[in-house]
């Protein structure tokens, strides 16, 4: 069987997979995702994009014209080479589901439904990993023993980077080092969301060796191979440690928060709202002007329970995103408030870390991709959007992103630890 037997389904998905479809499968639920802008083009010419960041304005002014001649310092610039990096999704359906269902009594657009679930993981990943790190770790774990098939983390919220049968791998360092055992593997076979737990199919102890008990996770594939998320650009654990190591070509130590933002220790704070207060103050100090702040739920909601909150929540608010033809594709709800005499706006993000409080200016922060921000691979040389699978009675589509993210103004963002939610 050949692609051009497919073609009734392949002309049903063009009809149906418009643009806004994507996007809507990609954002829903992700606010930073959605809100973060988007720029396509720009690497897809070369290896890198080119991120310069100013860290210094011209300098050495002085009473006595001689030295200010002398002492002149020119404007301090860092350039961050920010490289692609990819992503990828299969999606299958068995050919005998699409006989099946070919009429549209035989709910024929639920057999396809399947693309719809894989663009929303696809997106989903990104949104994820838009929070995390490069190395690509989906959870550091945290655990009394390496005898056991019980696996908790250092934040709960950990496990919804999880999925049942997950391909694990393992390490003691979060992309910098190597996978443990010749990246030996092992699968997740239960989740417990609410007790922050995975089961996985092998004893840990007895199936990596050299695993700790506070070693890292990864999806298989992704060690050392992901975008850049904001433990990056603005880290908070090992913070002096990774300022000083280089990052995109940066070493950040010399101008540690303007080239490495703004990090505040919340977790001996009053509140949610006391730790929104100081955070902003402290961004706004170095120039910055907040726009958003992002929160797990959890986090958010103490928020919500403050009654005397020191913080004046102004309303609830709804916002929407819409295509360039005016059709809604997604929206969100949040809240406004008057933080420093600034009005920033606040949203449960369930990507965001249950113990990170960003707090971002986002006007400064790019999403760049090449090609759609979700692409059919295949489709642009091909036309076909299906083709059959190769070992399979199946038809399977492949999705692929290349994409990174950007910063313009590391300084003019900030993000606080904070106690998880209890």
């Amino acid at each position: 069987m050949t692609a051009h037997s497919l073609t009734n389904q392949d002309a049903f998905l063009k009809d149906v997979y418009t643009q806004e479809k994507i996007l809507e499968q990609s954002y829903g639920e992700n606010p930073l995702f959605a809100f973060m802008q988007k720029e396509r083009g720009v690497m897809a010419g070369g290896r890198r994009y080119v991120q310069p960041v100013e860290f210094g304005n011209p300098s050495g002014a002085s009473a006595d014209y001689g030295n200010a001649m002398t002492d002149a310092v020119v404007s301090q610039y860092e350039d961050f080479l920010i490289p692609r990096k990819k992503q990828y999704q299969r999606v299958q359906i068995n050919h005998e589901l699409l006989f099946a269902t070919e009429k549209k009594s035989d709910s024929y657009v639920s057999a396809l439904k399947e693309f719809d679930r894989g663009f929303k993981s696809l997106g989903e990943k990104i949104g994820r990993r838009m929070y995390r790190t490069q190395g690509g770790t989906i959870g550091q774990l945290s655990i009394a023993s390496t005898n056991t098939t019980t696996l908790s983390f250092t934040d709960n919220a950990a496990v919804f980077n999880f999925h049942i049968n997950q391909v694990l791998q393992f390490s003691t360092t979060d992309g910098t080092g190597s996978l443990l055992d010749s990246g030996d593997t092992t699968t997740v076979t239960a989740l417990d969301h609410e007790a922050g737990t995975v089961t996985i199919a092998d004893n840990l102890g007895t199936k990596i060796a050299g695993i700790t008990t506070s070693s890292f996770l990864f999806q298989r594939g992704d060690y050392n191979a992901c975008l850049a998320g904001l433990e990056d650009w603005l880290p908070v654990d090992n913070r002096a440690t990774k300022l000083a190591a280089t990052f995109n070509s940066v070493v950040r130590s010399a101008a540690p928060v303007y080239l490495g933002g703004v990090f505040m220790d919340g977790t001996s704070f009053g509140g949610l709202d006391e730790v929104i207060i100081k955070l902003t103050g402290k961004i706004g100090k170095y120039g910055g002007k907040t726009s958003h702040i992002f929160a797990n739920p959890e986090s958010l909601s103490d928020l919500e329970l403050i009654s005397n909150s020191k913080m004046r929540i102004v309303c609830e608010m709804q916002t929407n995103m819409k295509s360039e033809s005016g059709d809604l594709i997604v929206g969100f709800s949040g809240y406004k408030a008057l933080v420093g005499g600034r009005m920033v706006r606040i949203y449960g993000d369930r990507n965001c870390p249950s113990n990170r409080l960003p707090a971002l200016q986002l006007d400064t922060w790019t999403l760049w991709h090449t090609g759609e921000l979700i692409n059919w691979l295949g489709e642009s040389y091909t036309g076909n959007r299906l083709q059959p699978s190769q070992n399979e009675d199946s038809a399977e589509a492949r999705l692929g992103s290349y994409q990174n993210v950007g910063n313009s103004a590391p300084g003019w963002n900030g993000i606080a630890k904070i106690n998880a939610s209890t």
